[in-house]
Order: structure tokens, then sequence, then C-alpha cells
């Protein structure tokens, strides 16, 4: 898979501003990239992660969530840096300008931020994406199949890419765009957005299960039983080359494993098994 690297990949990529919370920064990464860096306050050994965050969201997550993560890891001592893509990565947006190639360009400039810190090891590595981002974190990881010491998704796109983002409720908003330029799609109870042709057409020949095998290091797939995406675990841990290759199911988790109704429990049992496996294996 190739990507197109932006011209920021030439430029010194420096941390700026101030902490916003105890070990935390944000981060300019050129343009419109920007980042929260966060590490531990004790007892870093050099392990961190890239957190990628699903379509039309950003480094936040919904309801905090994949800031609540970062939290949870650096309490186990590992880094994270969080980023926000370009032209995407704000919540409250609503015209998507963003292509997958973009999101790769943009991972892999953040890659190279994390690798460029002091006290990074680049052994221990790793990459964490939810839906979109979880194909993100898969198209990186095949780009490079030695970059990422862990790979962990959640509520993944998996396999031809280009099929699951023109089809499905996705359809008519693909096609909207293929033939005027723009497609219009509500998401319903959150906010409704513009997509562009080139969005769509980013994912075309995007083999997401090929990336998978291309991967070198270890992996884990955490999905909810109610994910509105094909649940095809069984598949395509067959095609993962690292040790260990893992799965997890949590029965009756939505998409975004029910964030919006912690008593459920389904979003926390998400971050326990995430954050122990990275501890364990990153």
């Amino acid at each position: 898979m190739k990507t197109r690297l932006s011209a920021i990949l030439s430029l010194t990529l420096a941390l700026v501003g101030a902490a916003t919370r105890a070990g935390e920064s944000r981060i300019e990464l050129g343009g419109e990239l920007n980042a929260r860096w966060l590490t531990p306050e004790t007892g870093w050994s050099g392990r961190a992660v890239l957190i990628l965050h699903g379509f039309a969201s950003d480094s936040e997550g919904p309801a905090n969530s994949q800031r609540r993560l970062a939290e949870a890891l650096a309490a186990r001592g590992i880094a994270s840096l969080r980023i926000n893509f370009r032209g995407e990565g704000d919540s409250a947006r609503t015209a998507i300008e963003s292509t997958f190639d973009g999101r790769l360009a943009d991972t892999e400039t953040a890659r190279r931020w994390m690798l460029a810190r002091p006290g990074a090891d680049p052994a221990r590595l790793g990459a964490f994406g939810w839906s979109l981002g979880g194909a993100t974190a898969l198209g990186a990881a095949g780009a490079h199949p030695d970059a990422f010491r862990a790979v962990v998704l959640w509520s993944s796109v998996t396999g031809d890419a280009h099929a699951i983002m023109t089809g499905g409720d996705l359809a008519a908003t693909a096609a909207q765009a293929e033939s005027t330029g723009v497609g219009v799609r509500e998401i319903v109870g959150w906010k409704t957005v513009t997509l562009r042709r080139e969005f769509f057409a980013s994912f075309k020949g995007v083999d997401l299960d090929d990336a998978l095998a291309r991967h070198a290091g270890k992996f884990l797939s955490v999905r909810g039983s109610a994910d509105y995406l094909p649940r095809r675990e069984a598949e395509i841990l067959q095609l993962a080359k690292g040790r260990p290759a893992e799965a997890v199911l949590i029965g009756g988790a939505d998409h975004i494993f029910n964030v919006f109704e912690p008593a459920s429990g389904h979003f926390d049992h998400a971050v326990r098994v995430t954050v122990d496996w990275l501890d364990r294996e990153l």
C-alpha cells in the first residue's frame, strides 16, 4: 500500500504549548495536524502507543473515551500520542475533507515524531485504532511491517475497505458523492456530515487483510457482539504473522462499547482488556 507523505515530514516537529494536565502536552505536527502527548508521571520505560480516532471524531473520542484510555495506559507506565487527522479531527466538524491516504500520511508523521522523543524505545511502539482508526492502523502496519511491536483494533473495518466504506448505510452517500462530488450522511443522534468523492475513492484497492498479513508484530482485536460491522475475527486471526494474535468479543457491546451508558460496563471492559494486553505485550 502506497502512502503519499506530505512535505511536513521534512520539517522538524516540535513540542509546543503548556501541559494541560500532569504529563500531557498539545503537539503541533504541521498545518492542521495536531495531537496530545501523554507521558507517565514516573517510571516511563520508553513504551508508547499511537492512538488513532474513528471516522469524523477526534483525539478525545466519544465521551472522552480515548483520553481515558490514554490515562489508563499512563497509569501502567505507557506513553501515548493521540492525533487529530487533518480534514477530520474535530468532533463538531461536519465537512469531512480527509482521505485514507491522508490518514496514513498523518499516522506516519506522528510515528516519526514519537520515535524522535527522548527516552522513546523504537522497539516498543504500539498502534491503537478504533473503527476507521483501526483500518488506518492496519494500513500503517502493512506499509511499515516492522514499525509496530503491537497493534490493537477496536471495532475495526477489515477486508475490502472500499466495499465496506461504500456499502451498507453509506451506499447512498457514496453514490451521491460519485455523482455530484459531495454526499451527505446523517449520523443519527450526533451530526450530519458531508463527504467528498475523493474520500470514497481513496479506499479503492485497499485490502486490509493483506495489510494485516504483512504486519510482523503482535495483534489484538476487540469487538462487541452488537457491532454493526462484520465480525471476522476468526478469519483475520489466521492472517496475522506475529504472536500472540488474539481477539476478544464483548457480549452485548455495540460499535462504541456503549460508552454513553457507563452502567453497561462494556467500555471499561474494553479498556481493561486493552491496557492489560499492551502492558504485557508491548
